[in-house]
């Protein structure tokens, strides 16, 4: 995200807040306005940022207030005066807040956010935003391996299909070949051919291939009654 421009703090008070002190104290244009005023107003302009005090309403468990949605949908906003016990971070950073400043922040640390979040970046501690990549390289870790098992499953034929179903429950090639009325030899091929697709080298292997959490299509391990 670029830069931003100007901030508005949104406060009741009309004497200046201590943050739009802190903020003018280091070269940030800063408005006052009440939240309720702000609600009112049309989209802000490009290069707007929000500075809005935390309340537990605002955002907690049961997600995210109406009327932070509306705050949101105006411009980009982070959270001030937070307390720590009562705001989940990473929460936060997944509903597209910019950043939290808590109620106990040291001065010094208030003006590092201030500018790093002016500057157009996130500010949350280096643990929160670890987290959250974690877990989003493991769902996109868990997306490509949906998506090559849907492909690998795609190449199955409807034969093949049916042959791993019996080799899940435990049929031999005999058994398949009995049971599909086709040759042992064929099903020697269909088993290549299946083990060349799945990439499993054996049996065991591809009962792995099929008890996989990503894959929705695969047949029963249990044999029927």
């Amino acid at each position: 995200m670029d830069k931003f421009a100007k901030l508005i703090v949104l406060t009741e008070q009309e004497t200046v807040h201590n943050i739009s002190l802190l903020a003018q104290s280091v070269g940030i244009k800063v408005q006052q306005q009440s939240r309720s005023y702000v609600l009112q107003m049309p989209q802000l302009k490009a290069g707007t940022l929000l500075a809005c005090p935390y309340h537990s309403t605002d955002l907690n468990k049961k997600g995210m207030s109406v009327e932070l949605q509306c705050l949101q949908q105006k411009a980009p906003l982070f959270f001030f005066q937070a307390e720590r016990a009562l705001l989940n971070p990473t929460q936060a950073l997944v509903n597209g807040i910019r950043g939290a400043i808590y109620r106990d922040e040291q001065l010094d640390r208030v003006l590092t956010a201030l500018k790093t979040m002016m500057d157009g970046q996130l500010y949350y501690a280096r643990p929160v935003m670890s987290e959250l990549l974690d877990e989003l390289l493991l769902q996109r870790r868990n997306s490509n391996a949906g998506q090559r098992h849907a492909t690998e499953s795609n190449l199955l034929t409807r034969q093949e299909k049916r042959i791993i179903q019996l080799v899940a429950e435990g049929s031999r090639n005999k058994e398949i070949a009995d049971n599909l009325n086709i040759s042992a030899h064929t099903v020697k091929a269909h088993m290549s051919s299946i083990f060349r697709k799945t990439q499993a080298r054996n049996r065991v292997e591809l009962l792995r291939w099929l008890q996989q959490p990503s894959r929705h299509d695969q047949p029963s391990l249990v044999r029927p009654a």
